[in-house]
């Protein structure tokens, strides 16, 4: 006999029934009631007439639902069972409640489905939400979304924030209904007026990202802070964001770094590594190498692809833990596996210098060039500097083709605001290189954009001791001199919001 939560349902014992009679009341130590039965402890059930004279005699319902509050619900389930019991709408929902979760009884979501579609078709908007659910889900029952959107639809007649916000996740994913965006925020505002924390968060990432409204980072500062004040980890991760960066409220770093802790307390993988980057770059907080570490290595276990970056990065440096450059490689590796431009790009880096792992100029290259395609400035200036100081690595072709292959993406890192490419531009129109007339204006232009972009980043960039290349030749490749990297989002990390009863 199973006592735990069934998976599909185990968040339905935190939604709150519209007869507060339903509820059931903190359970004592060791899973038992405050009398000292446990919760699916069985007992011939006793009939009104057995009651104490000084009580007043109740109905099986009344006496199944007094004992479904206190937590005994193997003693309750004779008097919900009984004929006229069942025809109470409180109590099918109670039963289904219990069948979905396995409280005093063996779980099982058909029967639970059962008593939640016959409670609901009584209009017990509780029991509407649950087989709108268990429609959506599948669960007891075939799929249908139609008659999810159906059932949801009637549970908002009762104003359920729940109903309301699952009904503007359908309608906003199509599912079940013609897709909308509009009708769904619609819903969310509802759902978010009602307390529904998911909708707030939702509509909050709406006026952050400006979808389907104007964006106004100061509505969406106040309805994250809704959310974020009822626990909600992707609220507070937002709002830490929008404190930290200043947008819709006023910049405020430290308090920016108490909301990420809020939300990296609880596990949030994006909010623990921006909790190590505000470590790691002292934003807000005194500069802790270590403290950076260990958030950024909660982040990684679970597979936050930033954080096992900025892991590396720290390995790499000996920040917080001993220098160790086969360590850095490996937590690049990890990170390039998912497809992280700039993870590949150190992986690269790692290959050209031998640092952690055996030198070896092609496959350095051959990362170079999918990090390059993923536009990472930092590969692609890699990639031409590799063209150029060593053109057989990647190509037989003769020095005109690689020269015109690292015009190219030099040109491109350029583009995406890399300063020591302008630079090298530079250079090509002043000394005529890489095939190229010498053009004194062209010349002027690159390195006047140089020269602001790097006064631009002066402050933050951080410079390693990289190999020099000769006067005639790009300075050696960089990859590993930006700073930590930040799931810079101004709403939650997940595009779609999590199922409140997943």
């Amino acid at each position: 006999m199973q006592t735990g939560l069934f998976p599909p349902f185990r968040h339905l014992a935190a939604i709150v029934l519209i007869v507060s009679a339903l509820l059931p009341l903190d359970a004592g130590a060791n899973g038992q009631s405050p009398s000292g039965t446990t919760d699916t402890e069985k007992s011939a059930p006793l009939s009104a007439t057995q009651k104490p004279a000084s009580e007043t005699p109740v109905s099986p319902a009344e006496e199944g639902i007094r004992l479904y509050q206190k937590r005994q619900y193997a003693k309750a389930l004779p008097y919900l069972m009984a004929p006229d019991a069942q025809k109470d709408p409180l109590v099918q929902t109670a039963l289904g409640n219990m069948f979905s979760m396995g409280l005093g009884v063996d779980a099982d979501p058909g029967k639970a489905f059962d008593w939640y579609r016959k409670a609901a078709q009584q209009g017990h908007p509780v029991a509407q939400l649950y087989t709108a659910y268990s429609w959506e889900k599948g669960f007891g029952t075939a799929k249908n979304s139609r008659e999810a959107f159906k059932w949801y639809q009637k549970a908002t007649r009762s104003g359920l924030p729940d109903a309301c916000y699952k009904l503007g996740y359908l309608t906003e994913k199509g599912t079940g209904t013609r897709a909308s965006l509009k009708q769904a925020l619609e819903w969310y505002r509802k759902a978010a007026e009602g307390g529904n924390a998911a909708a707030q968060t939702r509509l909050g990432r709406a006026y952050s990202e400006g979808e389907g409204v104007r964006r106004d980072y100061l509505e969406a500062a106040r309805w994250f802070y809704r959310a974020a004040e009822q626990g909600n980890v992707q609220s507070q991760t937002a709002l830490a964001w929008l404190y930290e960066t200043g947008f819709g409220v006023g910049k405020d770093e430290p308090r920016a770094a108490r909301w990420y802790t809020k939300a990296a307390q609880q596990g949030y993988a994006p909010a623990q590594n921006n909790l190590g980057y505000l470590y790691d770059s002292g934003t807000g907080v005194m500069q802790d190498f270590a403290t950076a570490r260990k958030w950024y290595e909660a982040a990684a276990v679970q597979g936050n692809v930033s954080a096992m970056v900025n892991l590396g990065q720290l390995h790499y440096l000996g920040h917080g833990t001993p220098q160790n450059y086969a360590r850095a490689a490996e937590w690049f590796a990890k990170a390039a596996e998912k497809g992280h431009p700039r993870a590949i790009n150190n992986l690269g880096m790692a290959y050209l210098d031998g640092m952690g792992v055996e030198m070896d100029l092609k496959k350095a290259g051959q990362y170079f060039i999918r990090a390059a395609k993923l536009g990472n400035a930092h590969a692609q200036y890699n990639l031409a500097t590799l063209y150029v100081q060593h053109p057989d690595v990647l190509t037989a072709a003769g020095r005109t083709k690689t020269d015109a292959l690292a015009l190219q993406w030099f040109r491109k890192s350029a583009a995406n605001g890399h300063p020591a490419a302008m630079e090298y531009l530079a250079d090509v129109y002043r000394y005529g290189k890489l095939g190229q007339r010498k053009n004194p204006k062209l010349a002027e232009s690159w390195q006047k954009k140089a020269d602001a972009m790097l006064e631009k980043e002066k402050a933050a960039q951080a410079v390693l001791p990289l190999p020099q290349g000769s006067p005639s030749t790009p300075p050696a490749p960089s990859g590993t001199t930006d700073g930590p990297a930040k799931e810079k989002t101004a709403g939650p990390a997940d595009k779609y919001d999590e199922d409140w009863l997943k």
